[in-house]
């Protein structure tokens, strides 16, 4: 109950803020589109060639675009941002219009409150928010900012409802219930903080602030970030990259000495968990790594190579990094 008093009294005072100098997230565009992250994680993609002509809808959803009896989770678009993503590493504008059509998918199957009708819905729309506001401010920090300027501004909108719907007090109780998920705090912290970027919202800023520092107080003494209980190497990696994606998109101003601290003892507990050929642990993981857990298609998870990559070139560790993309 005091943790939830705390979340309204952080929404409603939020519109008391000083506004802050919006500075822009060129460090985080940087970042996409260096060599060890082109090379590593953002490989080259060829988008279909009628991707013109297509829905957008991606695996489940363009299943359930044709059967709506079927299930389906908008956090599934959030593909969009890696076809975004590789299109900027290796200059492709097929690439990036391919992603930037399924994240306008997404938001066309919202409702005029900016909730969806899926699944887990307050969860998967984290997802696609985080993806398409992410999206937005690296294609508008890149050279490419122009050619997609029409595309980019249709998604805004929609974009702000939703954000606007996840932080109402109708989510309250969907929020609270995801502390279990450590992962899950900074990645809500990351979408209202991009957010907030685009539309220099207040309420979003503040929600966002909130986020960051639970998921900080959530943080183990010897550096790991909970999941379900324990510890899980494969998502303590994701909480790694919102973490390093929070320090470099925030303004200088907002953000926080103890975000480096957690970001430093973070990764020293995730190199603890990797041997020199690469090979992640997977003991004593709660969700990933022994059939604890399956995905959104059926598919039992495993830890997830290419997240923990990503975190390590985060922290300039590439040839581990390499290392691990290829380990047995």
């Amino acid at each position: 109950m005091a943790m939830l008093s705390c979340r309204i009294a952080i929404v409603s005072f939020a519109f008391l803020c000083v506004p802050v100098a919006w500075g822009g997230p060129e460090e985080e565009w940087a970042f996409t589109v260096a060599a060890e992250c082109r090379d590593l994680v953002h490989p080259q993609r060829r988008a279909p060639e009628d991707w013109r002509q297509r829905s957008g809808a991606v695996t489940l959803n363009a299943e359930w675009e044709k059967d709506r009896s079927k299930s389906w989770y908008i956090e599934l678009q959030r593909e969009g941002a890696r076809w975004v993503e590789a299109g900027l590493a290796h200059g492709d504008r097929e690439g990036m219009g391919w992603g930037l059509r399924q994240l306008a998918w997404g938001f066309r199957q919202m409702k005029e409150d900016g909730s969806f009708d899926c699944d887990d819905r307050f969860h998967s729309a984290s997802f696609l928010v985080e993806a398409a506001a992410r999206s937005i401010l690296l294609i508008e920090s890149s050279p490419h900012a122009d050619a997609f300027r029409a595309e980019l501004a249709s998604l805004k909108p929609p974009l702000l409802t939703c954000a606007r719907w996840m932080a109402s007090p109708v989510n309250f109780r969907a929020a609270e219930q995801q502390r279990i998920y450590t992962h899950r705090r900074f990645l809500l912290g990351c979408a209202f903080l991009q957010c907030s970027r685009l539309h220099d919202d207040a309420v979003l800023r503040r929600t966002a602030e909130y986020f960051i520092e639970d998921g900080l107080r959530l943080q183990r003494a010897d550096g790991a970030f909970p999941e379900k209980g324990g510890h899980d190497s494969s998502y303590h990696a994701v909480s790694l990259i919102y973490l390093q994606r929070l320090l470099r998109i925030a303004p200088a101003e907002q953000r926080q000495p103890s975000w480096d601290a957690a970001l430093r003892r973070g990764t020293e507990w995730m190199l603890s968990r990797i041997d020199a050929e690469g090979v992640v642990s997977v003991r004593g993981n709660t969700r990933t790594g022994a059939g604890q857990e399956t995905g959104r298609g059926g598919k039992v998870k495993e830890i997830n190579r290419r997240e923990v990559a990503l975190a390590l070139i985060g922290v300039g560790r590439h040839e581990l990094a390499a290392k691990v993309l290829t380990a047995p």
